[in-house]
């Protein structure tokens, strides 16, 4: 498995201001270098806390980067994947379009018309199943579709 973790922050380790408005961190060179991570990758990974500051897209930038993904037989953008335990994504969340696949990992805790209301407007839900037996190489999880949820 390869993994590629990206992080911004500026000299003082902010990344917002006292009023949790976000920063201008990066640059467009930056911008273009994380974008070329997300066209070689199968998924980007984020918390809710980012979806509900930024209301993040995830998405590629550049056509051509698309444009060859999909030439290449992948899907024009990686999958998107929201952790939330609670379901608070927004059911209007820019993740939630249909520009990618959009995976929300929510709690069992999570209210059923809650985890119902983000597959209609888009997510494609997983609640973790409960078995303690799970492992890394045989993971199992549960998808809660709106039909069944």
């Amino acid at each position: 498995m390869h993994v590629v973790v990206n992080a911004a922050q500026s000299v003082d380790g902010k990344l917002a201001t006292r009023r949790r408005e976000q920063l201008r961190i990066s640059g467009p060179e930056d911008f273009d270098r994380v974008d070329r991570v997300r066209a070689a990758a199968d998924a980007v990974l984020v918390g809710v806390g980012t979806v509900l500051a930024d209301d993040p897209h995830l998405t590629l930038d550049e056509e051509d980067r698309r444009v060859g993904r999909l030439q290449n037989g992948r899907p024009g953008d990686p999958a998107r994947v929201v952790v939330d335990s609670t379901g608070r994504t927004p059911t209007d969340a820019r993740v939630l379009d249909d520009a990618a696949t959009t995976y929300l990992l929510v709690s069992a805790a999570t209210d059923r018309d809650r985890r119902a209301a983000l597959a209609d407007a888009g997510a494609e839900v997983i609640v973790p199943a409960r078995s303690a037996s799970t492992s890394p190489k045989g993971s199992r999880s549960s998808r809660t579709a709106a039909s069944s949820a």
